[in-house]
């Protein structure tokens, strides 16, 4: 449904770096990345509000390079909704139709149609100040699918959202998608969003993506430094692999040394990950470590309390951050200053792709 070819485009200091991306007709894409990655500016290349400098965009076949955005069959719809506040619910989401010269009576029976989809239906003749944040959202959506667009464009449309009304939203976006054969792609910086809607997820970092993939692979799997840091891996290391039996392999950190499974070749520098969650922190003095699993002493130097889990820093050789979750069946906490031990399996130390 959507190809980007080799898609570059310069905005000043900031730059969409050689984009291939393609996006098969139904799907649900989630676009994520840090702030100033270029996330909007590449829904506005495919809505065609902004042209490439280099590059082709083809949409269901056609190269898009001369088709104007009211021609492209695209709706986008933006954070703060663009509502017009002189008008009603009903005006705003009769307006794209109006300018289409669609009939009156079709107008109306579409709209119509729209509000009762949303369950907006109350709002009929409500300007947008006398709307809740999610009810403006559901009006401009209802905007956006009332020209009936082959592809939807969402920039981060439930970041201002409450939770329970961001969980609404989501299962409407769902049922709309399903009911209208919908492509839409979704600037996101939400994991709740990225795990709860998508089909797949593109991680955009520095104007280039780094990583496509199911929710599961972009956080549970990243497959390189940068994409390990917007997951939340807070272990990331580089060193050199010392040894290898064919299975599993030893790498040197800073003098500490790190099993792991995988093949590296020997003398080789590589970048490893190690997810919080995979780490335990146990008491030092009393506990019997397998000489298979990794064991690293520190001394506890921070505690960061979380609504599940708490992040207890580790300080020494090897600095490492551990994520554990509050109902672990942990009696006590370590407080700052006590020695444990961090310990991890060999499975659990990823290799990075380097330089990415």
């Amino acid at each position: 449904m959507i190809v980007l070819e080799q898609v570059c485009l310069a905005l000043g200091e900031f730059c969409l770096h050689d984009i291939d991306l393609r996006i098969s007709k139904g799907e649900y894409l989630v676009i994520m990345g840090p702030s100033g990655a270029g996330k909007t500016v590449l829904l506005e290349t495919i809505a065609g509000l902004r042209f490439p400098d280099k590059g082709r965009i083809i949409l269901d076949g056609i190269d898009a390079s001369g088709i104007p955005p009211d021609k492209r069959h695209i709706a986008i719809v933006y954070q703060d909704y663009s509502l017009f506040p002189h008008m009603t619910a009903f005006e705003n989401i009769a307006f794209g139709l109006r300018l289409q010269r669609v009939a009156e009576p079709e107008t109306e029976q579409r709209v119509r149609s729209l509000l009762k989809e949303f369950n907006i239906a109350h709002l009929i003749d409500h300007y947008p100040s006398s709307m809740s944040g999610g009810e403006q959202q559901r009006v401009a959506l209802a905007r956006a699918l009332a020209v009936k667009p082959e592809i939807l464009l969402l920039d981060e449309p439930f970041a201002a959202l409450d939770p329970r009304t961001r969980e609404e939203c989501m299962g409407l976006m769902l049922a709309v998608k399903k009911s209208q054969n919908l492509t839409i792609l979704q600037v996101s910086h939400s994991r709740e969003e990225a795990f709860g809607v998508s089909d797949r997820v593109a991680l955009l970092i520095g104007g280039s993506i780094i990583q496509t993939g199911s929710a599961d692979e972009i956080f549970r799997t990243p497959r390189s430094p940068a994409a390990a840091k917007y997951a939340g891996i807070d272990n990331i290391f580089s060193g050199t692999v010392l040894s290898c039996d064919g299975t599993s392999s030893k790498i040197d950190i800073g003098g500490h040394q790190i099993n792991l499974k995988g093949t590296p070749p020997v003398g080789a520098s590589v970048t490893i990950g190690i997810a919080g969650e995979h780490i335990s922190i146990v008491e030092e003095p009393h506990v019997i470590v397998d000489a298979a699993l990794n064991a690293v002493s520190g001394v506890v130097r921070d505690l960061l309390p979380m609504e599940y889990a708490v992040k207890i820093s580790i300080g020494g050789v090897l600095p490492l951050t551990a994520v554990v979750k509050r109902n672990d069946g942990l009696t006590q906490l370590p407080l700052k200053g006590e020695h444990r031990l961090a310990v991890f399996r060999p499975e659990d130390v990823h290799l990075l792709e380097e330089g990415v």
